[in-house]
């Protein structure tokens, strides 16, 4: 146990270890998707912007749909 003192402390400077009871597991996963689920919020994610123009991608979809549906109705 003396060893588990004191090597906990000597590894957690700036990485936080949880001790987490797994003695019910729905506890165990709650309890761990918060914690991944609040690290997570703290890194501010974002997508990065497109390197297309969604607008013009979009506009050709709709062309090609309305092309093909013109076909069908044709048939």
């Amino acid at each position: 146990m003396d060893a588990f003192a004191d090597g906990i402390p000597a590894t957690t400077r700036n990485r936080p270890w949880r001790v987490i009871h797994a003695n019910h597991k729905w506890f165990r996963n709650l309890a761990v998707s918060q914690i991944i689920a609040e690290t997570m919020e703290d890194l501010k994610l974002a997508y990065p912007p497109p390197s297309m123009d969604l607008a013009e991608i979009r506009r050709k979809y709709h062309a090609a749909v309305e092309e093909q549906n013109s076909g069908k109705n044709k048939a």
